[in-house]
């Protein structure tokens, strides 16, 4: 890519992105002992593709390279059709009859419903007769309304609604909270994600709304519901609280059609047919925590308090809170992080006739999550403006929309490069206290006036101690929320060392401790960190956009970018970095590439990252000989992630998939920046490179599927398949490079 020629090395990557024709060679086959292997998902393999003398291990690549391309300008248009020629039949592991209709999708870039018939029915009594109660509320003929396209609820004053699915809310009386955030009659709908992967968020009716006269009422009501049902709906009228509640169709509802294990998360098994969500009112066994326990929202309340009043106030020096929230993994933490983020962003301190502070107009959201990020995929570090609230898990909103830096660490966990976690959070605060600046309401604005909410991640044991004391010092706190279990006293040596450095935080910062969700009454979520990395990363992969996925196709019959890494002026790849501490010989570079997840980032010219080529028998990959965590914090900037879907040699290509848009990294590289593949150490799901076929992927039988495996291992037989199960490694012996310098 050539300074002189900005505008052709944007070309170079956009026009890249180029038409698979495939048509495999070999039908549609079973492989011998078929019936042996039917119920079986596939495991990854860590030696990656088989040894076949008839097949090029390139070509088998998570599915056959390309035949015939086709390429279009940077200003043309992405087509987003079905390639015709490529129709991949994946089929539901629980049901070889559904066919591909089944999946269709409905795809909604707005906040419009999907379109439902007009006629209207006051709903009947609903049948309670469960064991748990979820809902505080309950139907009658009075205060439920029910039409095809809304459901209007009639809600007195503290009483409570569970809803799973997504669905789409307006107040039209009085107010609600749910996940903390506090919302008043409006004519504003507010979108709403509750899968059953995380906790189900929990509508609360509060009164304390701006009063609005019965005609106004009446008329907001017509506005939803057909003339002739007018009558019927002045009956909400007499509540304190009346709410519409509308279905959402974005997509993501099909992500079980990929994912095996998330079947009904968003549905459930009993959904009517005609609604994206069920109103849990009881359910036969309690559903995972749907409220926050009651010292959460104490603690909620007054931090928010604090610092919206510290904010608002009119004096010269102003409160500048930075809230750093720690604790053990699984605890709660990301879960609390959103719900203080809701509660500033729509906070209002009344008093009789007057409000006395209101919400935060933005705030930075620090994400030093690598796991699990909140705005993020897995193995990306960013800082976040916001200015709207969160109504939903990180894997809704996991794009990096509204990242305004990001890097790429490479790892699910600092413990793999604690000194590199360290610097890159030096870097991300460096750009928080920086000249830089956001335009907010026209008005040139420093980040550093908005309030800092940092999560962090679950390490507090061992060497995570001194990662997490470093953290502090770094970011300097104000405002420090513990969540974990309780901190063991100074003659017990369980989490003493994690209670001095709390305690030695303390002198300069207020310290609130909570235990976590499973520890308060609340029930633990169904699905392990490693489920819900899975799930976040396909949700990652799959977006069409803001809060719109497809999940009608898997991965393997997605559309690649075509990008060039080598030879003419079209190259779009300036460097690979190859993350980690081991040396790869030249020769071994394709292979350690292919097939794996890969941060891409955006790198000015200032970067002076160094390349060499790699002399390979094949190939000449441009590898950084400088690593890109050694460049300037305004030099470079992670965009998202990437999978190498295959490499071609001869045109010295690589075949990526990724969701990053177009016009995304037109905007980028028109200004003269590199493009930049970083290969961490992230695991790619293996729904990511199966098609949901029993007998092998995109047609190809699984004797010739490479990185995929349905083989048992059992025991004493592990040796039969050599590389064939997880590698296991020892988390307490450190490298001397991997050792924090204190």
């Amino acid at each position: 890519m050539k300074r002189s020629r900005p505008q052709a090395s944007a070309k170079a990557f956009i026009s890249a992105f180029k038409r698979s024709k495939q048509t495999p060679e070999n039908p549609h086959t079973d492989v011998e002992d078929g019936n042996a292997t039917a119920n079986r998902t596939p495991t990854v393999s860590a030696t990656g593709p088989r040894q076949n003398s008839k097949v090029d291990s390139v070509e088998r690549s998570a599915a056959a390279t390309p035949k015939q391309i086709e390429t279009f300008s940077a200003s043309e248009t992405v087509s987003e059709e079905v390639d015709e020629d490529y129709q991949i039949q994946y089929i539901s592991a629980s049901d070889s009859n559904r066919s591909e209709g089944d999946y269709e999708i409905l795809i909604s870039d707005s906040e419009e419903e999907r379109p439902l018939k007009a006629s209207a029915k006051r709903s009947n009594v609903i049948d309670l007769d469960q064991s748990v109660q979820v809902s505080t509320f309950t139907p009658t003929g009075e205060n439920l309304l029910e039409t095809d396209s809304v459901s209007l609820f009639g809600i007195s004053c503290g009483q409570k609604l569970a809803i799973q699915g997504q669905y789409s809310v307006r107040v039209i009386k009085g107010s609600i909270v749910i996940c903390s955030a506090n919302f008043t009659a409006s004519k504003k709908f507010h979108n709403v994600f509750a899968p059953l992967t995380h906790a189900i968020p929990t509508i609360i009716a509060d009164d304390s709304g701006p009063g609005i006269p019965k005609d106004t009422l009446r008329n907001e009501l017509l506005d939803i519901i057909p003339a002739e049902f007018a009558p019927a709906g002045n009956g909400l009228l007499q509540f304190d609280v009346i709410i519409a509640i509308r279905c959402l169709y974005t997509g993501i509802e099909n992500i079980e059609a990929v994912c095996q294990n998330l079947k009904n998360v968003w549905t459930g098994h009993d959904r009517p047919s005609k609604r994206s969500y069920t109103v849990l009112y009881r359910t036969p066994e309690p559903p995972v925590a749907i409220a926050p326990p009651e010292d959460w929202d104490i603690l909620l309340r007054t931090i928010s308090q604090r610092i919206c009043d510290g904010v608002k106030s009119g004096g010269k020096k102003r409160f500048r809170p930075v809230v750093f929230i720690c604790g053990a993994k699984s605890a709660g933490k990301s879960t609390f992080a959103r719900l203080l983020t809701n509660a500033l962003l729509t906070y209002t301190r009344l008093t009789p006739n007057k409000i006395t502070s209101g919400p935060i107009e933005e705030l930075v959201y620090l994400d030093l999550d690598p796991g699990q990020p909140e705005f993020g995929p897995s193995g990306t570090l960013s800082m976040n403006v916001l200015d709207s609230p969160m109504l939903g898990p990180s894997l809704t909103h996991a794009t990096l929309s509204k990242s305004v830096k990001a890097f790429h660490f490479g790892y699910t966990t600092p413990r793999d490069a604690p000194q590199d976690y360290i610097r890159y959070v030096e870097k991300l605060m460096s750009y928080y206290t920086s000249d830089s600046f956001r335009l907010t309401d026209g008005n040139a604005s420093q980040m550093e006036e908005f309030p800092l909410i940092i999560n962090t991640p679950g390490w507090t044991k061992g060497q995570g101690v001194e990662v997490l004391r470093q953290l502090i010092e770094i970011t300097k706190p104000n405002i420090i929320v513990y969540i974990g279990p309780r901190l063991a006293q100074p003659d017990l040596d369980t989490n003493f060392e994690l209670a001095e450095a709390l305690r030695a935080a303390a002198t300069s910062a207020t310290v609130s401790k909570l235990l976590p969700l499973d520890e308060s009454g609340s029930k633990s979520p169904r699905y392990s960190a490693a489920d819900l990395r899975a799930a976040q990363t396909m949700a990652y992969f799959h977006s069409t956009g803001s809060q719109s996925w497809d999940f009608s196709r898997p991965l393997t019959a997605w559309r690649p970018y075509v990008v060039r890494y080598s030879g003419g002026d079209d190259v779009g790849i300036h460097g690979i970095e190859i993350l980690g501490h081991e040396l790869i010989l030249d020769e071994h570079s394709p292979a350690a590439i292919n097939g794996t997840v890969v941060g891409i980032s955006i790198a000015s010219t200032d970067a002076a990252l160094r390349v060499r080529r790699a002399s390979t028998v094949d190939s000449c990959l441009p590898i950084l000989d400088t690593p890109t965590i050694d460049a300037d914090v305004d030099a470079i900037s992670c965009l998202g992630l990437g999978v190498i879907r295959a490499m071609d040699p001869q045109s010295k290509t690589l075949y990526i998939l990724t969701p990053i848009r177009p016009q995304t990294i037109l905007d980028a590289v028109c200004s003269s920046n590199k493009v930049i593949l970083s290969r961490g150490r992230l695991p790619l799901p293996i729904w990511a490179a199966w098609d949901g076929d029993q007998a092998g992927v995109a047609r190809r039988p699984w004797r010739e599927v490479p990185y995929l495996s349905v083989d048992e291992i059992i025991g004493a037989e592990v040796g039969a398949t050599v590389g064939g199960q997880s590698l296991r490694v020892r988390r307490n012996v450190m490298r001397r490079s991997q050792q924090v310098r204190t």
